[in-house]
Order: structure tokens, then C-alpha cells, then sequence
């Protein structure tokens, strides 16, 4: 066979490379990037064991293990969790949005040695990549794929999405809820553009998956979509194609109804004590202007907990800006392809979202009956953040294809990314998570007192007065190898026996044997859909009061006696909803023919291949930097030594205790404003520290005095720094943060600030100064304040 000619060989190199390049520019190198972003933004996650304790990530593996005990004992759809609240029961998966708790042990099942800890990882990890990726697909639908990457950007690493959610609060399901927001949006979009079957399929499944992942982010995400769709229908004219809209929304909202209808039918069965005075209203938890523009603070690794501002990020709103310039001023350029008509919605929406998380808008909370609910006014900063990176992406659409745009897609896409990487150092948490078993997730709930995995109890039933304490019999029960025993057997009459036949998630089943009537007590609560049998019969449940707990009617003789959680009349009706909504959908699915379907081009994806390689390199080499030098020298993020906090404005060394023995220290304070009018608030913050194991729950004060026992203003708190002096480290510091409100009518002058540890437990009496230094015994003034103009009359 004759050898190949230099010729041919190079024909065939030719060709080789050619069909690269026709193969390279078919990839999407935009969603790729989104991938990589995700995947960077997770790198906390992927690169250490375990997960934090003491945020809320700690009650979410809890749920989601009781969950996968529940599955594994073949309930597979539980509206009662046996093993919560001290082994008494709670109703929470009947009220709290459950999907990230399935996709948790989805992933604890497929993934050989993950275990529930790791399969919570894993959520974590999707909803960050899937943040990304729906924000550039988002984008790229709006404005094409350069843009869209500022999107993936902006929205992946905001603040919220970014730390707040899953470090800071390790908030499971409504980070995971946050994060498929983007496609929500872009599946509704592109229904409302040209409705397709995989447009109707993914407009249904992501709305129903946002609903069906947290309760009020679906209410938010879901009044936002309508927003648009209204948007769309006065400005658009789009057609027959509105019509898509509400079939979508009635769509999703019946096929997640038989959970959301049961919960809202029944919710007068629980106390739902989410709303009120104290840490839960919303009027406690508005943010300033200033605030929300600021940039991201470096996280301190030797505090209890990071200290973070709740902000839009830096980078976010100033790419922004430009969008905000060109609608206000009716710019439309034919580069928009007429899309200013959607960056409007999103800069309205982001606006809007903005003003509700100010004080200002507290008339809007007080008069819309449903707002209160959400507590915090600061959750809508995922929801606005998503708006605002819609707007960056919108500024980047302005410009002219070309080489201006790709400098300034990659000056943006960097921008975000360098003013984010302060957010990338969350404190360390132990490898090793611990136990998820029943046994242990009883034991947490007596240390932590978060009883049912909810810090208020927020869904104990009505019926339950008085909080009973833990029974030794049940708790012994679940550290043994036989049944769950809920029998209290401190009750049963002389002669009679009670043997556990059978404990399931969802029944009890007992052999009794007794000479004489008695009424049998259980240690688990009572809630609408527990019936009681004996021998077959049902018989009535009385409710013992003021506990709460399932009692019944034992007659003399054996008895075969069978107490089951069933089905009640409103969870069958939300069943039978879900089911036709899953038919129709079907239907409409099935009958849509190919014909009906209009073709729907997605913006171009060939972009200029140096877009793609620069914006590559450009997060390649921050990646790199961020490894090589960053990480080893402690750039990025504080780590003060036990006895110091790097953060404070001013330190000091102020000790207090008993009898010469110190328990507390108070190593320094931030008083950022000298000069102020009445009716401001004062920000003050104060960094303590325990000298030793607390066995005692201090609490802490910060007074405007003058004279010095003359407090004009003040602020208590009953956890310094949010966390119980009893559970307080000494190898590291609290910080406790205060906003006090001067009285409108506060006289000129100068005042001091006044600080101090006290004990309610012991009368209010104060902690004593045991330093030595003679300012006040059992205070000490950290500075003070000028009150500069008149009161109010």
C-alpha cells in the first residue's frame, strides 16, 4: 500500500480541524462558563467534609434524615414525623414545603457512601450551579449569550445566593427555592413568546418545584411571574399566547395542591406562631439604603458566627446603573431586538423589591395581610438580586456587538466575580457532622431546645397547652434495640400489661391485657387524622389536656389495640387535585402536535470565540490566584487570635464577674456615629468573649444615659450576639449588634453609651466590672454621642 502524501496529510489535518471548529462553535461556551461559575460559588461545599452545625443547616439534615427514616419504613408521603419533638410527633412535613428533603436522600441513595449529610451537601451544590445556569439562560433569551453571562454571574454570586443563604443561614430549602427562581422565569418567558410542550412542562415543573421547596419564596416567585405575565399582556400584545399563562399557573398550583391545600385547610390545627412582637416582626428587620448598596464585608474566622451585611453586592447594582439610564430615558436600540419592554419589568421589579426592604415601606406590610408572614424583610433580596442581574445583563445588551462589548462583558463578568471572593471564605466546620439517627436527633433537640427542627414551634398542634418535658421510658426506647415504647407506663393500673406488637411511622400496634378498665396514655400528640381501634372497633381518642397526648378507653380483658395516622377529608381533596392536574397536564402534553408547535430560535450562540476565551481565562486565573496566593496568606478574610476581634472599630478590655472571678470580657465596640438628631438610630455593635464555660444565659444592655443612671434610650438583648452565653465558646468571640431608636423628643446634648451584662434568672442583677478599672461597677461607658437639634414638640 502506498505510503500517504505530505499533501494528503495535511488535507486530512485540514479537515480534522475544521470539523473541531464546527463542532466547538455548536457548544453553547456560555453555559458552559454558568456550569463553572456554579461550581466555583459551591467550592466551599466540594472542597471540605461535613456541614456546619449551629445555623439551620443543622435542623435541615435533621428533617432530612427523620424524612429518609420515615421512606425507609415505607411511608412514602409522611404528614407526621414520629421521631420529632421529643419523640412526641410533629406535623411538619404537612405544612413545610419537603422537596429538598427528598432530593437529599435522592442523592443519599444513588450515590454509594454520601450518606443524608452529604446528600444535603449535594443540594447545596445543584442549587448553586442551577442559579447560574438559570440566570444566563434567562439572559440569553432576553439579550443573547454575552449578556447572559453577566447574568450567571450577577446572580450566582450575589450576596444572598451566594453566603447568606447556604453559609450564613444554611437555609436548605429556600436557598435551593432562590435558586430555580431563574428558570422559572425563563421556561414562563418563553411560553409567553411561543408555547411549546417543553415550554407548558417547564413553566409547570419549576413553578411547582419552587412552591413545593419553600412556602414563601413560592408565594414571591409566584407574584412575580404574575407581575410579569400582566406586564406582558398590557405592553406586549402577545397574542393568543397570554392565555398560557394562567393554564400554567393553574397547572402548577394543582399539581402541588395535595400539599398546599391540605396546609392551608387545616392550618387552624397547628398554632403557626410565626408573626408578632419580638425577633419575628418584620419591623425589626428592615435594611437602610446604605445598607443594601454596600459591598460585602471579609467574614471573621475567629468570631461564634460571620458577621455579613445583607447587600445587593457591589458590582450587581453598578452594572445596573446603565440599564436604569436607558429605560428612564426610553432607549430601545435595535441591539435590544426589543427587549427594553422586559429590562423595564425587571428594573420595576428590582426597585420595588428594594423599597420593601426598606422602613419606608412599612404601610405596605401593615396593610397586605399576607407580608407579615415573611418575617424578614431582607428575604426579598434573592428575588431582587435575580432582577438586578437581568438589568446587568440588559446594561451589556446596550452596547454595540463587537470588540467594546466583549471588554465590557469581561470587565463586568470580572468585576463581580473579585468583589465576591471576600463571600467564599465561610468559617470552617468540623469534618465529621455527627449522628443523624432518631436517637440522636432527640438528644439535639434536648441540648438545642429547637424542638421539632422549629426554633418557635411553629407547627405543635393547638390541642398541646403545655410543653411536656422528655419521658425517660421513650427516650431509653430509642437508645435501646427494641420498639419505639410511647406507652406511659407510670399510668397503667396494678395488673395490667402493654406489650408494643408493632411501631410504625404512621401506627402503633399493642397486645393489652388487662383485669379492669383503664384509660391508656401515649406519648404522642394528638393531630387531625389519628384514629384508635380496639380489636378492629374504633373507638374515640380523648385528648389529654394540658399536654395534648392521645388517651383511650381500655376495657377489662385482651385487646388487639391499633392507633393509625390517616388520611382526613382535606388531604384526600388535595390528592384527588394533584391527580386530575397530572391527567390534564398529561392530555394537553400528549394531544399537542408537532404542527401546533411554532419553531422558536434561541438567540444566536456564535458569538466571537475571543468572548468565550477571555472570559475562560479570565475566572481560570481567579480560580488560580484565588489558590495559590490568596488562600495560603489569609487575603481575603479575617482570623483574629482568642482575646482579639480584627473587625472592631475600638478595643478595650473591660471584664465582668463575680467576686474577682471573671466570666465575661468585652474586647471591643464599634460606635460609628459621634454626631446624631433625635428620632436617629444608633448603631452600635460590641464584641464579647467568655473568659470561661458559662453555665448561666447572660444577657446584655447598651444605654443612651444622661446622667449615667438616666437611660433616654436603650436595647436589651437576651442572647447577646444571637447565641445563649451558655453555649458560648472561649477560643473565640460574639459579636452583638444594635440599632437604638433616640426618642423624638431627646434634648440636645452630649450622651453617654453605657454598656453592661446582667442575669434575668437572678432578678436582673448585674454582672460586676472586676478589671480594676474605676469607670462604674457594673458598667462601662464605651464612648458617647452629640445630640445636635431640637426635639420634636
Amino acid at each position: 500500500m502506498a505510503s500517504e502524501t505530505p499533501s494528503a496529510r495535511k488535507t486530512t489535518l485540514r479537515s480534522i480541524l475544521g470539523l473541531a471548529r464546527t463542532q466547538a462553535r455548536q457548544v453553547d461556551w456560555g453555559l458552559v462558563i454558568a456550569v463553572a461559575l456554579g461550581l466555583f460559588a459551591a467550592s466551599p461545599f466540594l472542597l471540605r467534609p461535613g456541614l456546619p452545625r449551629h445555623t439551620d443547616a443543622e435542623l435541615h439534615i435533621y428533617r432530612a434524615a427523620e424524612l429518609g427514616h420515615i421512606i425507609r419504613e415505607g411511608v412514602l408521603y409522611p404528614r407526621w414525623s414520629p421521631n420529632l419533638y421529643l419523640g412526641y410527633g410533629y406535623p411538619i412535613f404537612h405544612y413545610y414545603a419537603p422537596l429538598t428533603y427528598y432530593v437529599s436522600n435522592a442523592f443519599a441513595l444513588l450515590l454509594p457512601g454520601v450518606g443524608i449529610v452529604g446528600g444535603v451537601k449535594a443540594v447545596f451544590v445543584v442549587g448553586l450551579v442551577a442559579a447560574s445556569v438559570g440566570a444566563y439562560l434567562l439572559g440569553r433569551e432576553l439579550f443573547g449569550p454575552e449578556p447572559a453571562v453577566i447574568a450567571a454571574a450577577a446572580f450566582g454570586f450575589c450576596p444572598y445566593a451566594l453566603f447568606i443563604d447556604p453559609h450564613a443561614r444554611g437555609v436548605l430549602a429556600e436557598h435551593f427555592a432562590i435558586s430555580l427562581a431563574p428558570l422559572s422565569f425563563y421556561f414562563f418567558h418563553r411560553l409567553m413568546r411561543g408555547p411549546t410542550r417543553g415550554t407548558l412542562l417547564g413553566s409547570v415543573t419549576f413553578l411547582g418545584a419552587v412552591v413545593f421547596s419553600h412556602n414563601l419564596t413560592g408565594l414571591v416567585v409566584s407574584g412575580l411571574l404574575a407581575g410579569y405575565w400582566i406586564w406582558e399582556v398590557v405592553f406586549g400584545g402577545r397574542g393568543r399566547s397570554w392565555r398560557w399563562g394562567p393554564i400554567a399557573f393553574a397547572l402548577a398550583a394543582a399539581l402541588v395542591a395535595f400539599f398546599w391545600l391540605p396546609a392551608l385547610l387545616e392550618s387552624g390545627a397547628v398554632k403557626l406562631d410565626v408573626i408578632g412582637p419580638g425577633h419575628f416582626d418584620f419591623r425589626e428587620h428592615f435594611l437602610s439604603l446604605a445598607e443594601l448598596l454596600a459591598p460585602s464585608r471579609r467574614i471573621d474566622w475567629g468570631a461564634t458566627g460571620p458577621r455579613y451585611r445583607h447587600n445587593l453586592g457591589l458590582a450587581q447594582w453598578v452594572l445596573a446603573i446603565p440599564a436604569l439610564i436607558a429605560v428612564i430615558k426610553g432607549i430601545n436600540t435595535p441591539r435590544m431586538d426589543g427587549a427594553g419592554r422586559h429590562l423595564a419589568f425587571f428594573l420595576a421589579a428590582g426597585l420595588g423589591l428594594s423599597f420593601l426592604m426598606t422602613r419606608p415601606s412599612t404601610f405596605v406590610w401593615e396593610r397586605i395581610p399576607v407580608m407579615p408572614y415573611l418575617q424578614f424583610p431582607w428575604r426579598l433580596l434573592g428575588p431582587a438580586n435575580l432582577m438586578v442581574a437581568i438589568c446587568a445583563a440588559g446594561s451589556m445588551a446596550l452596547l454595540p456587538e463587537g470588540l467594546w462589548r466583549r471588554w465590557a462583558v469581561t470587565g463586568g463578568f470580572v468585576f463581580v466575580i473579585l468583589t465576591a471572593l471576600p463571600l467564599l471564605y465561610p468559617p470552617p466546620w468540623p469534618a465529621d457532622f455527627g449522628g443523624t439517627t432518631p436517637a440522636d436527633i432527640l438528644e439535639w433537640e434536648k441540648d438545642s431546645q429547637a424542638l421539632g427542627t422549629t426554633s418557635t414551634g411553629d407547627f405543635l398542634p393547638v390541642t398541646v397547652e403545655v410543653i411536656p418535658p422528655p419521658m425517660d421510658t421513650l427516650v431509653r426506647s430509642y437508645r435501646d434495640d427494641g420498639p419505639i415504647d410511647k406507652v406511659n407506663r407510670a399510668t397503667l393500673p396494678e395488673g395490667a400489661g402493654v406489650t408494643v406488637v408493632e411501631h410504625k411511622p404512621n401506627y402503633d400496634r399493642f397486645r393489652v391485657v388487662t383485669p379492669t378498665r383503664f384509660v391508656l396514655r401515649l406519648y404522642t400528640f394528638y393531630f387531625p387524622g389519628w384514629r384508635a381501634y380496639v380489636n378492629g372497633e374504633r373507638v374515640d381518642i380523648e385528648i389529654a389536656r394540658p399536654e395534648g397526648f392521645i388517651t383511650l378507653d381500655i376495657p377489662e380483658g385482651t385487646h388487639d389495640v391499633l392507633v393509625r395516622f390517616e388520611a382526613t377529608e382535606p388531604r384526600m381533596l388535595g390528592g384527588v387535585v394533584s391527580a386530575v392536574a397530572l391527567i390534564a397536564l398529561g392530555v394537553i402534553l400528549a394531544g399537542w402536535s408537532r404542527e401546533q408547535e411554532p419553531v422558536v430560535l434561541s438567540p444566536c450562540a456564535e458569538c466571537h470565540p475571543a468572548t468565550w476565551l477571555a472570559l475562560g481565562a479570565s475566572l481560570l486565573l481567579i480560580v488560580l490566584v484565588k489558590g495559590a496566593v490568596l488562600d495560603p496568606h489569609e487575603v481575603l478574610y479575617h482570623h483574629s487570635a482568642p482575646g482579639h476581634a480584627v473587625p472592631a472599630q475600638h478595643t478595650l478590655r473591660a471584664e465582668f464577674g463575680d467576686q474577682d472571678q471573671p466570666k465575661i470580657e468585652l474586647i471591643g465596640h464599634d460606635l460609628p456615629r459621634a454626631e446624631v438628631r433625635p428620632g436617629d438610630i444608633v448603631p452600635v455593635v460590641l464584641y464579647w468573649r467568655a473568659l470561661t464555660d458559662l453555665e448561666t444565659n447572660y444577657q446584655s444592655f447598651v444605654h443612651v444615659a444622661q446622667p449615667l443612671d438616666v437611660a433616654w434610650a436603650q436595647e436589651d438583648h437576651l442572647n447577646p450576639g444571637g447565641l445563649p452565653t451558655s453555649r458560648w465558646p472561649t477560643d473565640r468571640y460574639v459579636w452583638d449588634e444594635y440599632s437604638i431608636r433616640l426618642p423624638q423628643q431627646l434634648p440636645p446634648g452630649t450622651y453617654s453609651v453605657n454598656v453592661g451584662i446582667y442575669s434575668l434568672s437572678d432578678g436582673g442583677r448585674r454582672l460586676q466590672r472586676v478589671d480594676g478599672i474605676d469607670t462604674a461597677r457594673d458598667s462601662i461607658v464605651i464612648g458617647s454621642i452629640e445630640v445636635v437639634g431640637p426635639g420634636a414638640p
